[in-house]
Order: structure tokens, then C-alpha cells, then sequence
């Protein structure tokens, strides 16, 4: 059987599980995904609105 074409099969251990956020931080997280700019995402983290010479910037 060691001349055999097929690849052995191993056994990957199961993939580890992400732990639960709590349901303050699932809100942000959901409000972080649904901003469109870096100044909605500014503004939900209470950081000040990104301002410069030609308007706002795109990235802190």
C-alpha cells in the first residue's frame, strides 16, 4: 500500500471558534460597517471630523 497514488489523509484539528462579542461592541462594530467615509467613522468612535484644504481626507 505504500506505492499507492492517493495522498494521504490527515486529520486537521478543528478550527478554533471566535469568542462572543458583547452586544455594545456588536452595535459599533455594525455602525462602523455601515459608515461610508472615514468622518462617519470618526464621528461614531467620537473622534473630530477630518478637515483640510481641499475637504475632508479620506483617511486618518
Amino acid at each position: 500500500m505504500s506505492n499507492s497514488p492517493l495522498p494521504r489523509v490527515k486529520e486537521q484539528p478543528a478550527a478554533p471558534k471566535r469568542p462572543r462579542l458583547d452586544s455594545a461592541t456588536e452595535k459599533l462594530v455594525e455602525r462602523l460597517r455601515g459608515a461610508r467615509t472615514a468622518n462617519e467613522m470618526a464621528e461614531i468612535v467620537g473622534l473630530k471630523p477630518i478637515k483640510g484644504r481641499s475637504g475632508p481626507k479620506i483617511a486618518y
